[in-house]
């Protein structure tokens, strides 16, 4: 008999990418759990033989709903999406506090909202594996030195929660629970214009920083390789583990040379780097104070202290025997569709 597999964000990069690889095991039903079932994504998730359900991360009622009956869960928040709402920055405001802290407190009560509901004696009864998709606690990795890292500092907080609280533990489910802490996504160049820029003089490419590009950063491809990485936690790895998610480790003067190499394009500046100041790169962030000083904060921190700020307890993929699960940087480059920014 199937087991069940119930995924948050379905229809997002990292939920996809968990219920591609649950589908693909002829041992494991998945049911995905979204804002709007009706939405086109999420019809084209039912047409793949998914049950698709609504569910409320601010309702934990919906949420034990959603949750019945599953043997593992895979759970995560999107940060950004509320940031993008009018009401949220009005609110904040109100409040006298920014829009990033805002969305990091509906982030924290969310994501306990969703371990409350997997806690509950009604999902407890068939529950074996609660996969949290977390982040580092930046404010404590990096001595206080960063506070406004927001995303992660609201996933750590979850992950703390499912880890100590006292009735989350009695309830069962810090014992059935692991937690994947997703690397630097291998396609933020998408997302960011500072990411690979054409140097219009010369014609190569550069990547645009504040630092010297030998920062080791761990790239994934999230949305090939997260699924892979959780099901190995589902099915292989004693609960409790933090795992990072990387498919391959590289700073950014090896990420340009492995992608001129591979799409034979030639690099600009040195070694595919533009280095400005650190003034000019938060110039070059989007025009919101409070979101530059976040983002700003992220990269600083990446730079001081690595990605997972010298965290012991991180553990790899070849450390659970996925490492050959993953997508090497020029197997990811050699896939991906660049006729956006080859033009």
């Amino acid at each position: 008999m199937s087991k069940l597999l119930v995924v948050i964000g379905i229809t997002g990069t990292q939920g996809s990418s968990v219920a591609d690889a649950f589908l693909a095991a002829k041992n494991w039903r998945v049911r995905g759990v979204t804002r709007n079932p009706s939405k086109p994504a999420a019809q084209e998730w039912a047409s793949r033989g998914v049950e698709i359900v609504s569910g409320n991360m601010d309702d934990v009622e919906s949420l034990v709903n959603a949750f019945a009956g599953a043997q593992a869960i895979f759970a995560m928040t999107d940060y950004w999406y509320p940031i993008r709402d009018p009401a949220v920055r009005a609110n904040a405001t109100e409040r006298g506090i920014s829009a990033d802290q805002l969305c990091a407190e509906l982030e924290t009560q969310r994501g306990k909202n969703m371990a409350l509901a997997a806690a509950s004696p009604a999902v407890q009864r068939t529950l074996e594996r609660y996969v949290w998709s977390s982040l580092g606690d930046v404010s404590r990795l990096s001595g206080g030195k960063f506070t406004h890292v927001w995303h992660f500092d609201s996933k750590a907080a979850v992950e703390q929660y499912i880890r100590e609280d006292p009735e989350i533990g009695k309830a069962g489910l810090t014992a059935k629970a692991s937690f994947i802490h997703v690397g630097l996504y291998t396609d933020n160049w998408r997302r960011s214009g500072s990411e690979i820029q054409k140097d219009p003089v010369t014609g190569g490419y550069w990547h645009v920083t504040f630092d010297d590009g030998r920062t080791k950063l761990p790239f994934v491809w999230a949305r090939r390789d997260t699924g892979p990485l959780v099901q190995k936690l589902v099915e292989d790895v004693q609960p409790g583990a933090r795992l990072l998610a990387v498919s391959q480790f590289a700073d950014y003067r090896e990420f340009m040379a492995v992608w001129a190499q591979t799409l034979g394009q030639k690099l600009a500046g040195e070694d595919g780097i533009k280095r400005i100041s650190e003034e000019e790169f938060r110039n070059m962030l989007p025009p919101v104070e409070d979101i530059r000083d976040h983002l700003m904060s992220t990269w600083l921190f990446f730079v001081n202290f690595g990605y997972d700020g010298g965290d012991p307890k991180i553990i790899y993929p070849k450390d659970i025997g996925a490492e050959h699960l993953m997508t090497s940087l020029e197997d990811y480059i050699k896939q991906e569709d660049w006729s956006s920014l080859l033009r």
